[in-house]
């Protein structure tokens, strides 16, 4: 296992698709396999190593799902609760229709349609008047981070604002990936009655120990923060900018999103994976109930609304805010079924399953990443090693 994924790591950044990367194993919460490779920074020499930040992006949307877990278990939600009850904005929604015209929205939204990506509040990455409107809610995020550093806006003002954009469809119409980690992020919040950073610090990474793991990184931390890249011209090269209403992590940010706002090491996510592969525990320490990991790493979309994942899904439906594996043989990634995770924007990436106790971690900070071509392999290498001999 050891030298199939080194050669596969080695061999991208000898090809210059990669800048660096960790990668580690885990089975049983034992490690396999850990290795860091490349570099953190590559214009300073600075040798990628373990202990390296990276920015999570959309790796941070599980943690929030088991945030959520959390209180169900804790009877302080159900998959039910309308959005309506915490936030009264959501009462009286709109929605765009096949026609282009915006109109009143008769239904409910419910946590259960933002934990499955069918609540039809969309990222601004299309051209219509939703996608338009959720683009002017963090124009308005970014605008308020270049005045004042962390920013004005809140995690609870973010939700409100959210409101006014018209949903995408009628709400569990379809799947389409938007920001309802982020209004779930709010509804934690103001459910548990701490700030949302308090209650992930509280009640996940406290008890897991991931001491790397939060919003913003600490000015004593500030040297481990992985370097950001993107591709110019057919190369990779430094990237300086900032995304999706994020700051530059040096300093507790007001808008704490619950979608892609995390930094954390590889070795602090293990400890999170392992749990979940676990089901729920890890040394001793139990973060949410076995019935409320089953029901987080179930599949929930039915076959309509499963037809508008995106086709690099293949084989997977979706749990909550995670892919799981129900077909195998259709997916690239060869795992198992049952196998679930996710990925972040600037690839980083995990799956596991509680049937092997499997956990896989790969990470880089590559603009636009997601699955990388290397985690593919690497997590059907695992897998043909581990359970398929």
């Amino acid at each position: 296992m050891e030298k199939i994924i080194s050669d596969i790591i080695e061999t991208s950044i000898r090809y210059g698709s990669m800048i660096g990367a960790n990668c580690c194993v885990f089975r049983d919460g034992r490690e396999l396999f850990g290795g860091s490779f490349g570099f953190s920074d590559r214009e300073n020499n600075v040798p990628m190593s373990r202990d390296r930040i990276f920015r999570l992006f959309s790796l941070t949307k599980p943690i929030t799902s088991a945030a959520v877990m959390i209180l169900f278990d804790r009877g302080l939600l159900t998959p039910e609760t309308e959005v309506a009850d915490i936030f009264p904005e959501y009462a009286q929604l709109r929605y765009l229709c096949s026609d282009g015209k915006v109109r009143d929205f008769d239904g409910r939204l419910s946590v259960i349609e933002l934990l499955t990506m069918t609540s039809g509040i969309p990222y601004a990455n299309n051209f219509n008047k939703s996608v338009c409107a959720a683009g002017k809610l963090f124009d308005m995020v970014e605008d308020s981070i270049k005045e004042t550093g962390c920013g004005e806006v809140t995690t609870e003002q973010l939700c409100k604002k959210a409101a006014e954009i018209p949903l995408s469809f009628r709400a569990g119409e379809r799947w389409d990936y938007g920001i309802s980690a982020d209004i779930l992020g709010g509804i934690v919040e103001r459910v548990s009655g701490v700030k949302y950073g308090d209650f992930l610090r509280r009640n996940i990474f406290e008890p897991l120990g991931m001491k790397d793991t939060g919003f913003y990184v600490p000015r004593d931390k500030r040297s481990r923060l992985a370097g950001l890249y993107s591709w110019q011209d057919g190369k990779l090269v430094r990237d300086h900018n900032n995304y999706l209403g994020l700051t530059d992590y040096s300093e507790p940010p007001a808008f704490e999103s619950g979608g892609a706002g995390l930094v954390s090491t590889i070795d602090d996510y293990a400890k999170f994976a392992c749990m979940l592969a676990n089901r729920g525990e890890l040394d001793g320490v139990r973060i949410m109930s076995e019935r409320a990991f089953s029901y987080m790493t179930s599949p929930k979309l039915t076959e309509t609304q499963r037809a508008s994942m995106w086709e690099r899904l293949n084989g997977y439906n979706y749990g909550c805010l995670m892919r799981v594996m129900t077909d195998v043989e259709k997916s690239e990634i060869k795992t198992c079924n049952g196998e679930f995770g996710w990925d972040g924007w600037t690839g980083t990436y995990f799956c596991a399953d509680a049937e092997n106790r499997i956990a896989v971690l790969y990470f880089t900070q590559i603009c636009g990443a997601g699955t990388t071509y290397e985690a593919s392999k690497i997590s059907t290498a695992v897998y043909d090693e581990l359970t398929r001999k």
